[in-house]
Parts: structure tokens; sequence; C-alpha cells
């Protein structure tokens, strides 16, 4: 009698039947997740979860008992399609726990044990399907302690990277939470008050508490527990870093149910040793994602030519986290110029790269035993490149080349020779997805495994072959081997020929034409036929078990070469996008200098039309003054759409590509190391936090005078603008003096207040840069040439007609406009209400000259744009403003 068929003809009430039971039992140890429980070709969620599931998942809900009052609410997927839709879940923030059935429904009478065997969150994923082979998957947790700071660590599990930092203030702990952009996040009670900014910050992660408490010396135990003792020392971790790291170990202990961790090291972040790109930062420039959210006119997308996974994981964290180390620096650079002045090694070592699968997570795999058949073929597959690649490369005649790639170690990679043999004499060329379906393990491996998959193969050819050995042996001719399913396999010999049986045979059944005997051997040959399959899955999986046991003792070692490889990935990448858009290698030094000739935008080059993109000069030095041609703050005016924002954008570019190791968009570049880049560029808000545009921008103005240092980049684009002009011109005046007397930094300041262009006037470290443009016959032209010397009007109104505003408007606009700038007021409108005097910061109280509004307006009509709609429009309007006394 089958589970459910117990359950329907039990008579207690449907939540109290034993299958039910254990439903309850394990839910109530993972109250927390979603219970995927296995009954026979199905997980079944009941209760709450069924509810909450169906919802989310769009599922049929029904019931257990249905329509009687015990009724239990139930949903179910297929057990064979179950990836898909946990996924989904995950990708909702759910936690799931997978409850499965501990041995075969056939061969157990009753109720089958059952037991919780993993739970998935969405950094601790189910599969492959969970992963993006570009984007690493971690798992932040966050510790904090009053005066002591922060301490920030990620854990990676389908990499077996564990990294670990220590942030001096929230702001620095929300930059490291930037850097490592994760799918979920761990805070301590103590780092609660984060919530809000890392869920507004990063509204797909799962933020969770994690309030129970973890002591520094708990925490170590844990560390060295899982990893290997002494390595909370030996990484060189403060003590809250420490006890992060700790919370992503237990709660990934805790997923991984008596499953080890591939986790191989803890790795200090030396915040300091990079630029730090905050969240503002990586929005304004689009490092990742662009401003609608999509990869599609991101940096990234543009950088990345890698041929391999781990490469492309290894280019985004690279862009995330810029070196300040110069000499590490360099070092990145040589690397990307060997591959650039050797085009044949590029081409070579990128094509043999293209074979290579992502090596870092095969190996991982294979540490908790979930690598699959092809898995192991993959690696297999990768591994075989790795000659041709150490060949490709030895053969180049310069020592650079060998320097440059090979590593402080020397060594070019590590080929794992005898790795890849013993893949090779294991597996067949081509083994099925599932090890279940058998045929994974090569022919003449394993004699056992040949042995018991002959005879599961060729069984009926061994009977025949020993019914012809016990013929010849006895002389019987007509001796022959049967079965039947009561008796089995027997030899049968006619009465006949009853005195040449062998006296070693046993009898085993006396029948009317004569008996019928068995042998050691047959009932060997019997017992092997009848388990032959059996023998053959349960040998091949031991097998296959061991390669992968294998494989998993030798993760550090593969991590190593994943390593290697996605470093040559990345560096044969780079040349390649320098190659084909003419990037230049930069100069870094710890010099004071941002000098860039002929800089170009990498994103808004490549999507322009071919040779539309305007080239232009920066050069800021944070040590000379400003007779000498040189200074700090390049304070910026122009018309909109004129190219301000792009041309501030790729200076900070070609800032974070120099120091990331990259050739940079330009004719030549100097950068001199920069320790953070902070932008304050467009127009955004907040609304689920309750702020307004101009709240958005004067909070992120204020993280940019906190943060600024002396060696900071700054990026500062129209600060002030969502309030009243005079209350936004106080405000950028200023901030462009407290970045030029207090911080002292490097800057780029764009502002459409004109009267802010005297500001350079006193600030002997301040020059004004205008972007060139003209209005011809009524149409602005923009040349988008960054020239010196402040711009000597906005261009507002032609900018509008650009957009398309009505005619009459446009008209109507210049005449007010003409108001403003000759008179200091507004002409009169068709309310005939006066206007109050605005804008006039720096007039004169000279008279206006007697005028008409209706005068005005015909004046700065133009007729020729006029459609006949406007026409009509703009009479009417001309009527009421000539009836305004």
């Amino acid at each position: 009698m089958s589970e459910r068929s117990t359950d329907k003809t039990s008579k207690k009430s449907a939540a109290d039947t034993p299958v039910m039971r254990q439903y309850r039992d394990a839910k109530a140890k993972y109250p927390d997740a979603a219970l995927f429980f296995r009954l026979g070709d199905f997980y079944e969620l009941f209760f709450e979860d069924a509810v909450t599931v169906a919802r989310a998942l769009d599922l049929t809900l029904t019931a257990r008992n249905k329509g009687a009052a015990d009724e239990i609410p139930m949903c179910g997927v297929p057990y064979h399609a179950a990836s898909q839709y946990i996924q989904r879940l995950l990708d909702q923030g759910f936690k799931v726990a997978i409850c499965e059935q501990m041995a075969d429904p056939a061969t157990v009478k009753g109720i089958v044990p059952r037991e919780v065997v993993r739970v998935v969150t969405p950094a601790l994923v189910f599969d492959d399907l969970g992963l993006e082979a570009s984007k690493n998957s971690y798992l932040v947790a966050v510790e904090h302690e009053p005066g002591a700071g922060y301490g920030v660590a990620a854990l990676d599990a389908s990499t077996g990277e564990l990294l670990a930092a220590f942030a001096a203030d929230e702001g620095a702990a929300l930059a490291e939470i930037a850097r490592a952009d994760p799918r979920e996040v761990l805070l301590s009670a103590g780092a609660a008050s984060l919530a809000p900014a890392v869920k507004a910050a990063r509204p797909r992660a799962a933020v969770r508490d994690d309030r129970e408490a973890l002591t520094e010396v708990a925490a170590v135990s844990l560390v060295d527990v899982v990893i290997g003792a002494g390595e909370a020392a030996r990484s060189g971790c403060e003590p809250l870093a420490v006890i992060a790291a700790a919370r992503c170990l237990r709660v990934a202990r805790a997923c991984e149910i008596d499953t080890p961790l591939p986790i191989r090291r803890l790795v200090r972040i030396e915040t300091g040793s990079t630029l730090v790109l905050d969240e503002s930062t990586q929005q304004h420039l689009e490092l990742v994602r662009s401003m609608d959210g999509s990869a599609r006119g991101a940096l990234l997308t543009q950088l990345d030519a890698t041929r391999t996974a781990p490469g492309a994981r290894l280019l985004r964290r690279r862009l995330l986290a810029p070196l300040t180390d110069v000499a590490a620096i360099r070092r990145r650079l040589d690397a990307v110029e060997v591959f650039v002045t050797a085009p044949g090694l590029r081409a070579e070592v990128r094509a043999l790269l293209d074979q290579v699968r992502d090596v870092e997570r095969l190996a991982a795999t294979a540490v908790p035993g979930r690598a699959a058949p092809r898995d192991l073929a993959a690696l297999r597959g990768s591994l075989a490149v790795l000659p041709g690649l150490e060949r490709a490369i030895a053969a180049s005649k310069d020592p650079a080349v060998r320097e440059a790639l090979a590593g402080g170690s020397g060594e070019l990679v590590d080929t794992c020779d005898a790795l890849r043999a013993l893949l090779d004499r294991a597996l067949v060329d081509e083994p099925p997805i599932k090890l279940a379906d058998g045929g994974v393990v090569r022919e003449g491996y394993d004699a056992q495994l040949d042995e018991v998959r002959a005879l599961a193969q060729g069984g009926q050819r061994l009977i025949v072959e020993l019914e012809a050995r016990m013929r010849e042996a006895t002389g019987v001719s007509s001796l022959k081997l049967r079965y039947t399913r009561v008796f089995g396999w027997y030899i049968e010999v006619t009465k006949s020929n009853l005195g040449k049986v062998p006296k070693t045979w046993r009898r085993k059944q006396t029948i009317a034409t004569g008996e019928r005997y068995t042998t050691d051997e047959l009932d060997d040959l019997a017992d092997k036929l009848a388990h032959a399959e059996v023998r053959t899955s349960t040998r091949e999986a031991e097998l296959f078990g061991a390669l992968v046991d294998t494989v998993g003792a030798e993760h550090e070692r593969l991590a190593g070469v994943a390593a290697r490889l996605a470093e040559w990935d990345v560096a044969a990448a780079l040349a390649e996008i320098a190659h084909q858009g003419d990037f230049a290698r930069p100069t870094v030094d710890d010099s004071s200098v941002i000098e860039v000739e002929d800089g170009r935008h990498p994103v808004v080059e490549r999507l322009a039309a071919a040779g539309r993109f305007v080239p232009n000069d920066v050069l800021l030095d944070a040590s000379a003054r400003a007779e000498s041609g040189r200074t700090r703050l390049w304070l910026l005016t122009g018309p909109n759409m004129s190219g301000k924002s792009t041309f501030m954008r790729q200076v900070a570019i070609a800032v974070v590509l120099a120091q990331m190791g990259s050739f940079v968009p330009a004719r030549r570049a100097h950068v001199g190391v920069v320790d953070r880049v902070l932008t304050r560029v467009g127009a955004s808000d907040n609304l689920s936090l309750g702020e307004s545009t101009f709240m958005v921008e004067m909070k992120e103005t204020a993280n940019v005078l906190a943060r600024a240092t002396s060696r900071s980049l700054v990026v500062l684009d129209e600060i002030g603008r969502g309030t009243s002009t005079y209350d936004g011109l106080a405000i950028a005046w200023a901030v462009a003096e407290y970045l030029h007397d207090v911080v002292r930094c490097r800057a780029l300041f764009a502002t459409h207040y004109h009267e802010l262009t005297r500001f350079v006037q006193d600030a002997e470290h301040a020059q004004n840069y205008s972007v060139a443009a003209r209005e011809h016959e009524g149409t602005i032209v923009f040349f988008h040439r960054v020239e010196l010397g402040a711009a000597s009007r906005s261009y507002g109104v032609a900018c509008a007609r650009l957009a398309g505003l009505p005619e009459p408007v446009l008209a109507r606009a210049r005449a007010i406009l003409d108001g403003l700038e000759t008179f200091g007021e507004v002409a009169r409108g068709p309310t005939g209400k006066k206007k109050k005097k605005q804008l006039g910061l720096f007039a004169t109280d000279a008279p206006a000259p007697a005028t008409h509004p209706a005068l005005d307006t015909l004046r700065a009509l133009d007729c020729d744009r006029l459609t006949p709609l406007d026409a009509l429009n703009m009479l009417a309007s001309l009527k009421r403003l000539a009836e305004t006394p």
C-alpha cells in the first residue's frame, strides 16, 4: 500500500497522518523557508507555504481532504522540473528547503524516510540555472559595533571565494556592499540601520536580519573549522571582518547540510589598496548598468570581450575595484601591452581560451559531490587546452612576455597532466547528462565494471557458453540450462544420462523425464545475471564518485589554474578592445596630475555614428597655480546637450580604466593615482524613501564633500538646480569654494549659473572652461569642443526649440528672456500683472525704457516656423497682450 493510499484510508485528521507528521516535523526546523516535500514524482507544499508559493509561481492551489473541515491547502511541481520553479522563488527573495526521500519507495514498506538535505537562498542557489556566468553570486554579511567600524564579508559558494574587509564608517561599508553587488545581504543587529540604504540601492537583493550574536572567539573557531586551522589568523583580517566572514559561513553550513563547502581561504581586502567607487559613482558613470538598469550602454558591456566565464567575472571585479598601487597597475598594463603588441599571440590565445569552460565553478561543484558526468567532461576538455596555451606563450622570443604573463611564480600555468590523464582514462568521450543514465565510465578503466557490464549486456551468451562447456565435460549432448521464476537457473538431464552427472553437482528437483541440478559455477553466474544491472550502476556510481572526490581534492589547484587563465583572458580582451578602439597606454604614477589628450567616452563613441565623436583634452593638476596654465578645478559652462556631462564622465572613466590596468580611449593619458572618484551627475528622486530630486542631490553632494580628499577626483554637474535661483546659486558657489579651498582636490564642476563664472576671479587654482556652441538663424549648433573661458550664454530657448516646443511659447520665452537680461524684470504678460524682479543678482538699478510685451513678442517671433494653428494661437496671444494696459 502506498503512502498516499495509507494517508487516504487513515481515520485520523488529514493533518495527523504519518506523511503529514513528517512534513510538520521538517517544517518546524525551517520555519522561514518554503518546504519542497518530495512525494513520489512531485515536490508538494502544504498549508501557508502552498498558498504563498502558488501565488508567487501562479500554480493551481488545491487541497487534501478537499471540502472537509480539516482541508489542507496544497500545491506541487514535478520533480524533474523543480529547478526552474525553485529559481523563480529565489529570484523573488524566498528561501527554499528541499526535503528528499531517503530511500527508494519500491524497497520500503510503510512510510518512506525523509529529511531536509539542502536549503537554497538567492545567493546560495539550487543549480547552474540560478548563476550568471559573468557575475559572482555573493552572499554578503555586515557586522558593526558602535565606535569600532564595520566588517563586510562576501561569500560565493559557486566559486569558493570568501572575502572580508574592514570599513571605518557607514559610507565605506556601503561602498564595499556596492562593489560586491550581492544577491543577498545579512545584517547583524548592530548593522540593522543600514537596511533602508541597502534596500534602496539594491532593490533586487534579499536583505535579511541575522540577529544571532557571534563572538570573536566563536567566529575564529568557525573559520578555522570550515577552512583550516589557523586560517583566521593567517588572513590578517580585522576582528569585525572575521565575524562577518563567520556569519557567511554559518549560513552556508546551515544550508549545505552535512556537505563540505568549497572554501579555499579567507582573503583580506585592504580598502586602501583600491580606488573607491561608491553606489552613486557606479550609477552616474554607468559602469556595470546604464541609468535605466540595463546592461546595454554600460561600460562593462563595451569592455567585455573575454572568452571565459572566470575572465568575465574578473573583469567586472577589476572595473569595480581599480588599484591604487602604482607598481601593481603597471604590471597589469604590461600584460595588456604584451597582447596589444603581439596580435598573432593575442588571436591564438583567445582562440584557445574560447575552448575553456568555467574551470572555477566546475571544480567547486566537485567539493560537495554535485558534479555531473558532463561537468567532469567539460573540465577534462578545458585541461586539454592548457598545454597548447603554455606552448603558445612560451614560443615567444621576447622575455618580457613570460615576465608579464607568468606572475611572481615564474610558471606560466599548471597543466594538471595527471588529473587530465585520469579523466581521459575514466570517462567516455561523450558522457550522458545524468549518472543514472549509465555509460559514463570508459570500457577498460575498471575490470570489475567491465565484468558486470558484460554480464548485463551479454548474459545469454555466457549461459550458452557455460552450457556448451558442461555438455563437453559430461558427454551429455541433451544437457540444457533452463530458467524459471520459481527455481531460477538449473541444469536439466534426462533419465538415460543420469549416470554421467558429476558427483559435485547438487540435485535441485526431480521431474518425470529426469533430474534438475545446479553447481557453484551456475549459482555464481545466475547471481551475477540477476544483479548485473544493479551492480553495473552501483559500480559505476562508485567509480564516478571517486573521480568527483579526486577533482574535489584538487579544487584549490584548479582554482589557481582558473585564476591564471582569467588574468590572461582579461589582458587579451582589454588588448583587443584597445586595438579596436585605438586606446593608448596611460602613464600612471603618484603625481597629482590628470592629463588626457584627445580623450573620448568609450560607450558614447561606439554608439555614435563613425567619426562623429569629438575628442577633448583635460589637464588637472592639484599642485599648480592658475597662472601656470594648470589648475585643479575646472568650472564648466555651456548649453544643454552640448556634451558637458559626457566630457566629465569620460575623464572619470579614463581614471577608472587606467587604475584597473586598462588602456584608455585617448591619444595620450597621464594619471596621477586617485583614491576615490566621487560624482553627482544627473537628476533623480527616491520615492521609496520619500526624497525629492533636490534632497537626493543634496545628500549626494554632502557625501561627496564628506569623503573627498586631496587625492580624489570630484565630478559635479549642475549643483543647486532643484531649488530657487538664489538658493541654488548660493549652494553651488559655496560647494565650489569648499572643494577649492578646503578639499583641494582635482574637480570638474559644471553649472548653468553664469554668475558662478566670477568665482574663478578670486580662486587661484580654478579656471573657466566651456563647451563651444553657436546659434545660427535661431538654430543652435553644438561643436562639442571644450574651450578655455566661460560660455557667453546658455542657449536654453534654442535647446527648447530643438525639443519641439511650439513657436508661440518660444517667442514669448525669447521676449521674457530679453527683458530679464536687459532690464532685470519680466515683460508683462496677458494677465496684466507686473512680474516681480528675478535673477538680477548682479544687475544695476538703471530704469528700464518704455516697452510693450506685444512688441517684444513680435520681435522675437520666427514667422517661418509657424504652423497655421500656431499662427492663430499667436494672434490670439498678441491680442491679449495688446489689450494689456
